[in-house]
């Protein structure tokens, strides 16, 4: 007499099968979501470079072509924090258009835009001051005899992902932390970094990594020609 074959599966083969199909299913997760962060961690890093190159390359465009300010007899302004400082520009697109004598008219702008570069500093609920971001004022309205924000002057937040500007000044002979206007420097260091600087620490001693770049300005009357580029602590 034979013995039947059973049917089915037992309750260990059902618990090893679902403790498989559990362990399957958790790495395959795993794997996705540390996919998921290494390809967040890149788009983030990609998303800050260009911020940081696009903003450098606007800086360094804009300071190629500072000029001293004939109206206020006044060059490039600024500290380690930012700048301000007059630079040659095409007038916008609105300057271009034909209209019609109904139509009111454009009000005049110059080729010459007096620009600024600092932090956004605002402060929280608690009343302790953030930086929230990197922006650039301009004006280039005729009619404004000097530069205040208001109606004449623009204020725009270039981006949210800069948090630290650490600015110096070329005089011929050695950086400086300052320039006090009236003429221009040979160049300009600029430095720009995403987290605000520690409190407490100096600007040249900002811990994090940082977008830097040594733009030369033609028309300084501090440049120095035929210099070899090799690093701050030997000439230009």
């Amino acid at each position: 007499m034979t013995r039947r074959g059973r049917g089915g599966f037992t309750l260990l083969e059902v618990i090893l099968a679902v403790t498989l199909a559990v362990a399957i299913v958790g790495a395959a997760f795993a794997f996705y979501r540390r996919a998921m962060d290494a390809r967040a961690s890149i788009l983030d890093g990609v998303e800050l470079a260009l911020a940081e190159r696009g903003i450098m390359d606007r800086l360094t465009q804009e300071l190629r072509g500072a000029v001293v300010d004939p109206f206020a007899s006044s060059g490039l302004e600024g500290g380690d924090w930012g700048m301000r400082f007059a630079t040659t520009a095409v007038p916008g697109p609105a300057a271009w258009a034909v209209r019609r004598t109904t139509e009111d008219q454009v009000p005049p702008e110059r080729d010459l835009q007096v620009l600024g570069y600092r932090l956004r500093v605002v402060e929280d609920e608690q009343g302790v001051e953030q930086v929230v971001g990197l922006e650039r004022t301009s004006q280039t309205l005729v009619s404004a005899p000097t530069v205040e924000e208001g109606a004449e002057v623009a204020v725009t937040l270039l981006t949210a992902r800069i948090r630290h500007l650490y600015v110096r000044y070329w005089d011929g002979a050695a950086w400086g932390g300052s320039w006090p206007g009236g003429d221009l420097p040979g160049a300009v260091e600029i430095n720009l970094g995403e987290r605000p600087l520690p409190e407490g620490v100096l600007p040249e001693d900002y811990p994090y990594p940082t977008f830097r770049r040594v733009v030369f300005i033609p028309g300084g009357a501090k440049a120095v020609e035929g210099t070899t580029v090799r690093g701050l602590g030997e000439g230009l």
